[in-house]
């Protein structure tokens, strides 16, 4: 989590293990008067540092489909279609190989 000096949340993230080697990042979200100020990238990045040094070979998530280009650009590819929250929110199913032995991940 990031928070301001007030102690206010800004973003939010948690990393979880599918299995021994699949990390899953879930419940990303940065507070909308913040986005495109760096914080959901440098929150990413704390994930997957994360899922790395407890041994993840790859790391999935569900993205919405608004925030695809997001995951691209930090080297995520999309999996497949996802699931629709609440009737009208898309998800995407997306993952990336990370780590020394990343291709055993997959």
């Amino acid at each position: 989590m990031l928070i301001d000096a007030s102690r206010r949340p800004l973003a939010v993230g948690r990393v979880h293990f599918n299995t021994i080697r699949e990390a899953h990042i879930r419940y990303m979200a940065v507070e909308v008067s913040h986005q495109r100020h760096g914080l959901g990238s440098r929150l990413l990045a704390a994930l997957e540092a994360r899922a790395r040094s407890l041994g993840a070979a790859r790391i999935v998530l569900d993205a919405r489909e608004t925030a695809m280009g997001f995951y691209r650009r930090h080297g995520y590819g999309l999996d497949g279609t996802g699931h629709m929250l609440f009737d009208s929110i898309a998800h995407v199913k997306m993952s990336k190989l990370v780590g020394g032995n990343a291709a055993q991940g997959r």
